[in-house]
Formats: structure tokens, C-alpha cells, sequence
């Protein structure tokens, strides 16, 4: 039995790898793909905020007080255009974006301002268009140097910046131990996601053409004619699977590491991650690698069995959208998940080891955790592969009309 098992996952092996086509689209085309999308993403990000960052504001304005001029002049990445402007023209100039930010102050507003114990505050009005980043920021630096103003007339009020001062306030962040750092925590909630889509989207194609496409060009009667049992025949096929998903896994995820210096200001939570700043051990790895075998067997045995009731490649895509769907989603409600983990989501099948995975990379992992979301994700696949087993049996099913 073993040996029959071995010379079909052999067949099935030397079916994808001898596939040049089939190579290139499976393995090489995502590493390259996905290393030049989050290269070109990060790059792009980079330059945003780099122009963000370096773009002078240009205000314009009426009836502004010396005091808040002066605060403007002192902020380098702010500049003040003197000129004559009503609401109406500074909006439609602002909309055109020849300028970023209106500024309009009452007419006797510093008389209001001395005034205040009457009870008549003065106004102040902003204006900026939301449809450009840059006006948007100007939007944010206006409102830090007009509260810098307003800290400014208090003082002036009071007679005394101090009397202002509540307390003082002192955070700093807690030393990790090393043991316990994991890597950057935007990182470790993204890679879980990564792995568990680059695993289906590998193993998807592939096990499709495996058992639909042969089923829908009828190369797979010949294979049920020979004298091996058919539960051989699939479970020939599902190791042959997993080999491939695990391979295509490992060449989607060089792509994302390659892209690592390029597209670490989205991926990780400090925008400044290195590889050489990742602090896991040996046992993380191995967890890591449980957690991955986990969801390799139930995704390969979910396509093995979606394939099987289907008749073609083209229903069989139908059939397996959907389960890739319920992948998604559960790898987007871990990533945006809270630190906290209910003990029962270990027993949740699929979201149990993507737990497992972000708790390993955050320097948390329990093998005890792993181990039951390896049990339950081996009964799982027991239970899929039982499925898929009696499936080949039946003759309607291998055999449609």
C-alpha cells in the first residue's frame, strides 16, 4: 500500500514539476510578483509621506494677528501669502489647489479677545479642501499653531505660564525580555493572513487540474482502472498537494520578505522593521511550522473534496470561491483581532492556528496552544480525507452521466 501510495504521489509530483508553464505560474511568478507589488506599494507610500513631509503649507487669510503671523513665520513648513481674499475666492483658489489653507480672523478680534469677561468670544475660521492630502495636513498644522496660540493668550491671561501646568506626565514603554520581543507587531499580524491565502491560492490550481480537470478530460478512469485501491489514488494526491502548497507558500513568502526593505513603512506597525531585528528561537519555528502543517491538510483535503463533486474545472472554481472566501475572513479577523484570545477560538478550525502563528511572531506561542489546534485540525482533515475517500467510491460521482 505504502509503495502504491509513493508511485502516485510521485506521478502527480512529476505531473507540476515537469510543467514548465506550470512551474513559472505556481512558484516563480508569485515570489516576483508579490516581492514587486509590496516593493512598488512601500515605495510609493514612502514617497507620499516624503512629500508630505517636505511640502511647504501656503496660507492665506484675513485680519490675522501679529502673534499668530509670528508663530506661522517661525514654522518652517508653513508660509503665509499676504493678500486680499473674501471666503468665496479663498475657497474656489483652495479647491483649485493653488493654496492650501483660509484663515480668517473677526475684524476686532484682539478687542474681543481683551473683552472676554463679557462673555462674547470671537471667531476664528478655517477652510480646506478635502479632497487634497495637502490641504488636509495644512488642516492639522493650523490646528496645533492656533492651539499653540490659544495655550499663548491664557498664559497672558493668567499671568503665569506655569499656573497652566496641571502636571507633568512621564510614559515610556516596557522592556520586553529578549526571549519574549517576536518581531514587529504589524508584522506578526500580517504574515499569519500571508501564509494561510499563499497556501489555498498554491494548492487551489493545482488540485483543481489534479482531480476536476482530470475528471472533466477523463484521464482519471484510466488511473481507477488499475488495480490499486482508490483511497491510495487520493491520498496520492493529497500528499502530492500538500508538497505543492507548501512549496508555493515558501516561494510567495520569499516574495514578501524580499520586499521587506522597500515595504516595511506598511507592513510593520514602527514603518522601520529589519529582519535583523526578529527574535525567534528554535521551539517558535517549530510551532510556527505545526501551526502551518495544521492548515496545509485541511486546505488541501477542502479543495480535494470540493474538486471531487465537481465536473469540470469551471465548476469546481465555483465550489472552492467560496471556502476561499471563508479563508480570507478569517485571516482578516485575526489580523485585526485584540491581544486577547478566548481559550475556545484554539478549537476553532482554520482560526486556530492563524492565532497560533501571530502569538508565535509576537514572542508568545504555548505549545500547548499549538498542539490542540493541531488536533483539531487533524481530525478535520481525517475526517475531509474519510470524505473524500468514500467520494472516489462512488461511481455516479467519479463517473457522471
Amino acid at each position: 500500500m505504502f509503495k502504491s501510495l509513493m508511485i502516485i504521489t510521485k506521478k502527480e509530483l512529476r505531473r507540476v514539476f515537469t510543467d514548465k508553464r506550470l512551474v513559472i505560474t505556481s512558484f516563480i511568478l508569485p515570489m516576483l510578483s508579490i516581492a514587486l507589488i509590496y516593493s512598488m506599494m512601500g515605495y510609493m507610500i514612502q514617497r507620499s509621506q516624503d512629500d508630505m513631509e517636505s511640502h511647504v503649507s501656503r496660507v492665506i487669510g484675513s485680519n490675522i494677528p501679529i502673534a499668530v503671523l509670528n508663530l506661522m513665520d517661525a514654522d518652517d513648513s508653513i508660509e503665509f501669502v499676504p493678500g486680499a481674499f473674501d471666503k468665496t475666492t479663498a475657497e474656489k483658489l483652495i479647491l483649485d489647489e493653488t493654496y492650501d489653507y483660509y484663515l480668517y480672523f473677526d475684524t476686532e478680534f484682539e478687542d474681543k479677545l481683551m473683552a472676554f469677561e463679557s462673555g462674547q468670544l470671537p471667531l476664528i475660521e478655517g477652510a480646506y479642501s478635502p479632497k487634497n492630502d495637502q490641504s488636509i495636513n495644512a488642516n492639522y498644522k493650523m490646528g496645533a499653531l492656533l492651539e499653540n496660540y490659544r495655550q499663548t493668550v491664557l498664559a497672558e491671561r493668567i499671568g503665569d505660564a506655569s499656573y497652566l501646568r496641571v502636571y507633568d506626565l512621564v510614559t515610556s514603554s516596557i522592556e520586553i525580555p529578549q526571549e519574549n520581543q517576536g518581531i514587529d507587531r504589524g508584522i506578526a499580524n500580517l504574515v499569519p493572513m500571508l501564509v494561510s491565502i499563499f497556501i489555498f491560492a498554491g494548492a487551489m490550481s493545482i488540485g483543481m487540474d489534479s482531480i476536476a480537470g482530470e475528471k472533466e478530460r477523463g484521464t482519471i478512469a484510466t488511473m481507477l482502472l488499475t488495480p490499486v485501491d482508490r483511497g491510495v489514488i487520493i491520498g496520492g494526491k493529497v500528499i502530492s498537494l500538500s508538497v505543492v502548497a507548501l512549496i508555493s507558500m515558501t516561494s510567495s513568502f520569499i516574495g514578501v520578505l524580499i520586499s521587506i526593505p522597500f515595504s516595511a513603512n506598511f507592513l510593520s506597525a514602527s514603518g522601520a522593521f529589519e529582519m535583523s531585528q526578529m527574535s525567534l528561537g528554535g521551539a517558535d519555528f517549530l510551532m510556527f511550522f505545526i501551526s502551518m502543517i495544521g492548515l496545509v491538510g485541511m486546505y488541501v483535503t477542502i479543495i480535494s473534496v470540493l474538486s471531487m463533486i465537481a465536473n469540470s474545472l469551471k465548476e469546481a472554481g465555483a465550489y472552492i470561491t467560496p471556502a476561499y472566501m471563508v479563508v480570507m475572513i478569517a485571516g482578516f479577523m485575526n489580523m485585526f483581532g485584540t491581544g486577547s484570545v478566548n481559550p475556545m477560538n484554539y478549537y476553532i478550525p482554520i482560526y486556530n492556528n492563524l492565532i497560533n502563528m501571530q502569538q508565535v511572531l509576537l514572542g508568545d506561542g504555548n505549545m500547548g496552544h499549538v498542539l490542540i489546534s493541531f488536533a483539531t485540525s487533524a481530525v478535520v482533515t481525517i475526517i475531509l480525507l474519510g470524505i473524500s475517500r468514500n467520494l472516489m467510491h462512488k461511481e455516479k460521482v467519479m463517473f457522471p452521466s
